[in-house]
């Protein structure tokens, strides 16, 4: 490893979520010959802080405490100056953030520290006015943009106002081959008769993510299905309210929250629609874990995963924060098993064909030795030792 790039990843948060988990897909894989890694979280360690450790050269978090106003601003000079010591002491050449106070933080402290390369890593289409225009405010302290998807790159130019050779797209990829362990029956946790339809949501219970919607659409898909349940994986601040709305609805035997769950794809694979009902997104992980697992998918028709889902091909897209448009397209695969099969496997052949972590890890180690311009001396000399 003695000439191996250095690379500090700075992301928000370790807590379960989908840009964490492709991290650590990531420097699970990547050539530890070729590139030395560190980690560090803003916020304080989550549920997949030990991974990290174990996975990395180094794990770090800077602690970050909630707050707003002037705590706020407080707190984030506190991080910025843990961040700056912890970048002088680690001495990266790449600095890689993710997920948006990383980026912001990791912007100015990258250049007080004067780290050659800053990366700030976009993975939605960002919704808030206040934190687009910060995003733009701080742009230029970013040397290079990496994007999820091709939608969120368009994005990041329009609204962010980069010039387009500032920013590459690399997808996300998923692990195809998994190792078949014995797992609970989500059918006989949940008390269900073997011809009931279990529909999936797996993800942060958050606005962003569209819950409401499917719940709104569950009654008019009752009405000709009353065999249909639906169970939630995740936990977020949306979690009582739509427990309460499940309530109001008169649904709650058949609606099941079953909190975070260590292995989505085992609870994936045990379900007959997985629904991914997003307001907005970037390119969200499920998808891609719903696909290798065989899965058909109804998913909102937004920027992103009309890159993944091929409509009437792998799964369904239906209009956005639309319920009627939801039921229909969830009841279009109810009622016909033959396309829900046929779906399931397109979506398998697609994920295999398309999405594969190897290829993910691979052009990422491409993209920065292009940065370095090292693709010929300095990549390829790591490599060999």
């Amino acid at each position: 490893m003695e000439n191996a790039i250095t690379i500090l990843y700075l992301i928000t948060s370790t807590n379960v979520g989908g840009t964490e988990k492709a991290l650590l897909e990531l420097i699970r894989r990547i050539d530890r010959k070729r590139f030395k890694i560190y980690v560090c979280s803003v916020k304080k360690p989550g549920a997949f802080a030990k991974a990290f450790a174990v996975e990395a050269d180094g794990f770090y978090s800077l602690m970050l405490s909630e707050g707003g106003g002037l705590v706020a601003i407080g707190n984030f000079i506190i991080a910025l100056v843990r961040l700056i010591k912890l970048i002088r002491m680690v001495s990266p050449t790449i600095l890689h953030c993710l997920l948006f106070r990383a980026n912001i933080l990791g912007r100015f402290a990258g250049r007080i520290a004067q780290v050659p390369i800053i990366i700030s890593s976009i993975r939605v289409i960002e919704s808030q006015r206040v934190k687009q225009l910060i995003d733009r405010f701080t742009a230029p302290l970013t040397t290079h943009y990496l994007a999820v998807s091709n939608a969120v790159r368009d994005y990041t130019i329009q609204h962010v106002r980069i010039k387009p050779s500032k920013i590459v797209t690399i997808y996300n990829g998923i692990n195809c081959i998994r190792e078949l362990r014995e797992t609970p029956s989500l059918r006989t946790m949940l008390n269900l008769a073997s011809d009931d339809v279990l529909l999936g949501v797996v993800g942060r219970l958050h606005k962003q993510k569209g819950h409401i919607v499917l719940l709104n659409a569950l009654p008019i898909i009752h009405s000709r299905a009353p065999h249909t349940h639906v169970v939630f994986c995740g936990a977020g601040d949306e979690k009582e309210r739509l427990k309460q709305a499940t309530k109001n609805l008169g649904l709650e035997k058949h609606v099941h929250f079953l909190g975070l769950v260590e292995d989505a794809y085992l609870m994936l694979s045990q379900m007959d629609i997985v629904i991914v009902p997003s307001l907005w997104e970037g390119m969200p992980n499920v998808i891609l874990e719903a696909m290798a697992a065989g899965q058909p998918v109804v998913a909102s028709h937004i920027a992103g995963i009309d890159e993944v889902v091929v409509d009437g091909v792998t799964g369904l897209l239906f209009r956005p924060g639309d319920p009627q448009a939801l039921a229909e397209a969830i009841l279009k695969l109810i009622n016909n098993k033959i396309l829900l099969r046929q779906m399931g496997g397109a979506a398998w052949e697609r994920v295999q064909r398309k999405f594969q972590i190897n290829v993910t890890v691979k052009q990422t180690e491409d993209y920065y030795c292009r940065l370095l311009n090292r693709n010929r001396a300095g990549c390829s000399n790591a490599q060999g030792g």
